[in-house]
């Protein structure tokens, strides 16, 4: 049932946002904006994206290597693979997915590897409240493009886009970092988090808090890579140097599309609109990605056309080549699609029972 209401309430938040970014818009100027685009400047900004990627698989090495060592080139297809599935299924089902792939085929705990996969994206929330403060000081450097505030109402309160913005990056910012300090307090100071933890979850069905300390400790394992100051602070450095190429290839993306724009609306651009994928929404954050994202571009005086074109695709850059690429690895790892939800599926329930 909670998971039915999850899925239904995301294709509302998809339905909306995408209703306010195209409401009002003219296809034909956005169609003959993306015509404009520089075709091979475009190829050579989806490779470096990918090129991003294996970077990740990289950091992902050092996250694994206290369970166990694998190469990159090794982990790549599973990384892929799984924000594959997060593209293409609701509720980032890829997390989920990519840790049993992992678990299955490299014959590690499924539960610390996705307690990696967590870790992951601690980093890189961390790292976006960085892009997201640098982003911020485009307020005052590019003050004169800056147009007269758009408000809406929200909640019966009137608030503008730039007042949405910061609530919605101080909010994302907050989870971020309450997950890394409870990693860190269940490492080192596991048994009182524990205990508390417990407390909390004595409020819930017997089953699942049963389940939830079956799980802690296999999942403290996979939180190893936080005792090693080294190993931490490799994981930073590549965390900040795949977001570094990605916002470059946003950068990159407007220059195909002969988009002037400064570099640090980029970094608010990429920031805010990768935390407002973590707002309930259908599959790959469809809705409130180009919603947040047209939303600043809109702050900085950009039409809407040029705002919606340059955001679509971004989104498409983003998704689209990791989908193909998650599918050919899909086949060549010998795995089945069909098996694959199946067993997502199968999981959910037991959870349920």
């Amino acid at each position: 049932m909670i998971k039915k209401k999850r899925f239904y309430i995301g294709i509302i938040v998809t339905l909306i946002c995408l209703y306010f970014v195209f409401r009002g818009i003219d296809f034909n100027e956005l169609l003959g904006i993306l015509k404009k685009t520089n075709l091979l400047i475009l190829g050579l900004t989806v490779i470096i994206y990918i090129i991003g990627y294996y970077i990740r698989a990289i950091r992902w090495h050092f996250i694994l290597k206290h369970i166990k060592e694998f190469k990159s080139s090794e982990l790549f297809p599973y990384l892929v693979m799984g924000f594959m599935f997060n593209n293409i299924l609701p509720a980032r089902a890829g997390e989920f997915i990519r840790a049993y792939i992992t678990g299955e085929k490299k014959g590690i705990s499924k539960s610390s590897t996705f307690a990696s996969i967590i870790i992951e994206r601690v980093f890189d929330g961390l790292i976006m409240i960085f892009y997201f403060i640098l982003g911020y000081l485009s307020f005052n450097i590019v003050q004169n493009q800056v147009k007269t505030p758009i408000s809406f109402e929200l909640f019966g309160k009137i608030m503008t886009i730039k007042e949405a913005v910061m609530i919605f990056a101080i909010a994302g910012s907050l989870i971020f970092i309450g997950f890394f300090i409870v990693s860190l307090l269940l490492l080192f100071k596991k048994e009182p988090t524990v205990n508390f933890l417990h407390n909390i979850m004595k409020k819930f069905p017997g089953k699942l808090a049963e389940k939830f300390l079956k799980f802690i400790d296999t999942f403290i394992e996979g939180l190893g890579v936080l005792r090693n100051k080294k190993d931490l602070i490799i994981v930073f450095i590549y965390t900040f140097f795949a977001w570094g190429v990605e916002v470059f290839t946003y950068y990159l993306m407007a220059y195909a599309m002969k988009i002037e724009i400064n570099f640090f609306v980029v970094c608010l651009i990429m920031a805010v609109a990768n935390f407002a994928i973590m707002a309930p929404s259908t599959s790959g954050g469809v809705g409130p990605f180009e919603f947040f994202g047209v939303g600043v571009m809109l702050i900085f005086a950009y039409t809407k056309e040029v705002a919606v074109s340059y955001i679509i695709l971004i989104h498409s850059m983003i998704l689209l080549p990791i989908i193909f690429l998650g599918i050919i690895f899909v086949f060549t790892e010998g795995l089945n699609f069909g098996k694959l939800i199946k067993t997502k599926k199968e999981e959910e329930n037991y959870e349920k029972n």
